[in-house]
């Protein structure tokens, strides 16, 4: 068959900040002050340098990852990953950097075109290809440093994503493996007797979004039910029945392509596509509405559409965590009908495809989200996802139960409130996994990555069910970025760790965290005596033009092992100032051990505030308070454009437009405490309490 290569978009998602041009830091020459501090720990050889090639700005900070370079050419798999903290300290360091690489020849001997012919060859590439990329590497992972080129491949008619090496010099290949991160070990081959059409694909302009609705599995049949499998919860090869009928939610779709009456499954982020047989097409219709049964193919496609738009929109868009594809131009590719029937499924180079043996791959949110949690590891790192212990696979299983245990629809009493892939294992396909492993690090290691991913699973759980959903996803996503292609579990733990101190988490958070990952089996170092100070405080002075000094002491964050800190302020609390700006010292000081930290915050004492600010000040009144979900804001606001409200910390916490005298403000999605509502024209501030 003719080979047939979809375009493949090159410019990724510049709104995102991914650039595949030059990176660029205000943090690199600090970086690079490091790495050249410690070249002799680090063994790094003449001639070998390192260029800036990915900057990843998140909550916890900044990082940087340099590739190791030997002749302008990259090496494969090897870096030193440098973190910031939001107050640019070095609070992560982690590398692959290979100080054995020799300094080779670096210019090629064949042409990237014969390199992918030649891949091609090897492969036996038939159908369709969805993704084919070529890259030329100094290589150290044979018996000794070669130029090579990289060639990875997917395509319709051949299972996983394909890695060949490809000798840079005289074409030899050096070797060829499959490296898609598949959500299980168990048999692959396994089919059903579906019937298998052929659509054509083919690559489009964009097109506007419309809105639509679509009946899913949330997340899945038995757990709606809350039955075993069995009986009428059977698959019984794809057939319906009044009970699964039932099981299916109506969700909104909030983004789906409408072009010329037509819509189809594609948003900002995912996008239909048939990446691999059997091609059974893209379900396109002129109705917004994709409402299906589970005897219907088009049931799997909405189902792994909604649950990989609606987890990506609550990373970007609820946490505030940038995380899309390196490729695709950003939007993730799926094929809910792939792996050619097997009774498997994976993630690679931005594409996730569903098997059809066994239970359909894509009728369990679990599956689904697991393969997508393979996505965001690989899209955190840059591509240096790591599966030692497997890691990744417990990231994945992770991911999947993250969501599936927030619809709080088993008991934690039933086995299944741990069970993953509950509708699609767990039963006489295969056993599934869970997130009560008992197992701990590293003496429980099976050296099955599937296996042994659910110790890392099931620590990231214990974290979760005591500080919650939102707060354990971003660490999760953001300790990720400073990992490497080689960090095993324990390391994975303390990067999660970091980034929680360094977003500020409570030391309460902070020992939960260490106490759950040490209970593990990880060795957590012993926390280091720090406090963090909170944002610029702004005040006004009273009417004698003075203002008395506040105890910041309950916006200051001492992080200790055991929490025991004591924090003293320098001004005092009471010390009188008159208008100005001010720099505010925080101490915190431990006993046992002795230790002592400190940090500095900007106050700014503005002028008494005048008679008639101070009655618009009275004017205004915030209700209900205490609030759960909404607070109204009503009072003289016809001058006021927006107001910003602030946490206990000082922290921005959210923002919000007054085109009225009487507004309203969801804040249901703001933790428990106490916040400031500042008035951005007026400069008056209101308190209320969130339930």
């Amino acid at each position: 068959m003719k080979l047939k290569l979809q375009p493949l978009i090159c410019a990724l998602l510049t709104a995102y900040g991914i650039s595949a041009n030059a990176q660029v830091s205000e943090n690199e020459d600090a970086a690079r002050t490091w790495i050249t501090s410690h070249a002799k720990e680090l063994k790094i050889k003449d001639g070998h340098t390192f260029k800036l090639n990915f900057v990843k700005k998140g909550l916890s900070g900044e990082t940087l990852r340099f590739q190791q370079m030997v002749n302008e050419t990259p090496v494969f798999d090897s870096e030193i990953v440098i973190h910031f903290s939001p107050k640019k300290e070095i609070t992560s360091t982690s590398d692959t950097y290979d100080a054995t690489v020799a300094n080779i020849a670096t210019t090629p001997s064949i042409s990237k075109e014969k390199a992918i012919a030649d891949s091609n060859a090897a492969l036996n590439v038939t159908g369709e290809i969805s993704f084919q990329e070529c890259k030329l590497f100094v290589y150290n992972k044979l018996s000794e440093t070669k130029l090579v080129y990289r060639v990875v491949t997917a395509s319709e008619f051949i299972t996983g994503s394909w890695e060949v090496i490809v000798d840079a010099k005289n074409g030899q290949i050096l070797s060829k493996k499959d490296i898609a991160f598949y959500h299980d070990d168990h048999s692959k081959d396994k089919k059903k007797d579906k019937k298998k059409g052929k659509t054509e694909s083919k690559q489009k302009a964009a097109a506007p979004f419309g809105t639509g609705t679509g009946s899913i599995f949330n997340p899945d049949p038995l757990s709606v039910a809350q039955v075993a499998y069995g009986g009428v919860y059977a698959d019984n090869n794809d057939a319906t029945n009044a009970q699964f009928d039932a099981a299916r939610s109506t969700v909104s779709l909030p983004e789906i392509e409408l072009a010329s009456g037509v819509y189809k499954l594609k948003s900002t982020y995912a996008e239909i596509k048939n990446l691999s047989a059997p091609n059974k097409g893209l379900f396109t219709q002129a109705s917004p509405d994709f409402i299906f049964n589970r005897s219907e193919d088009g049931f799997e496609a909405v189902n792994a559409f909604y649950h990989i738009d609606n987890s990506l929109r609550y990373i970007n868009e609820t946490l505030g965590i940038v995380c899309v594809p390196l490729n695709h131009s950003g939007v993730l590719w799926f094929d809910p009908s792939g792996d050619n029937g097997a009774d498997n499924s994976h993630y690679s180079n931005g594409e996730l495809h569903f098997g059809e043996g066994g239970v359909d791959d894509a009728e369990d949110a679990d599956v689904i989200l697991h393969e997508l949690g393979h996505g965001l590891h690989d899209w955190m790192t840059n591509g240096s996802l790591s599966q030692v212990n497997g890691l990744s696979e417990g990231c994945g299983d992770y991911w999947a139960m993250s969501y599936s245990r927030s619809l709080n629809q088993w008991p934690s009493t039933a086995a299944a409130y741990n069970y993953v892939f509950s509708w699609d294992g767990h039963n006489p396909f295969w056993d599934g996994r869970v997130t009560n492993y008992p197992n701990s690090y590293a003496g429980g290691l099976t050296g099955q990555i599937h296996t042994d991913g659910q110790i890392w699973a099931t620590s990231m759980m214990k974290i979760w069910d005591v500080i919650g959903k939102e707060k354990t996803d971003k660490i999760f996503l953001e300790g990720l970025a400073l990992t490497t292609s080689s960090t095993n579990q324990q390391n994975a733990a303390r990067a999660v760790r970091q980034a929680a101190i360094d977003m500020n988490y409570s030391c309460a958070d902070i020992k939960t965290i260490t106490e759950k990952f040490a209970s593990s089996g990880y060795n957590m170092p012993v926390l280091p005596l720090r406090v963090n100070c909170p944002e610029t405080q702004t005040v006004d002075a009273d009417a004698s033009g003075n203002y008395n000094v506040a105890d910041f002491s309950s916006l200051s964050n001492a992080i200790s092992a055991n929490c025991n800190a004591v924090i003293t302020q320098i001004p005092a609390i009471g010390a009188v100032l008159t208008p100005g700006t001010y720099t505010i010292e925080m101490s915190a000081v431990t006993e046992t051990p002795a230790a002592t930290s400190a940090c500095i915050f900007t106050l700014v004492v503005n002028e008494s505030l005048g008679i008639k600010d101070n009655a618009k000040q009275n004017s205004i009144v915030i209700f209900p308070n205490p609030a759960s979900n909404e607070i109204t804001i009503k009072g003289n606001l016809q001058d006021e454009k927006g107001i910003v409200i602030y946490n206990i910390l000082g922290q921005t916490a959210m923002e919000h437009t007054i085109n009225s005298n009487e507004t309203k403000v969801d804040v249901s999605k703001l933790p428990a405490g106490v916040y400031t509502v500042y008035f951005k024209n007026s400069k008056v501030s209101q308190k209320f309490v969130k339930n």
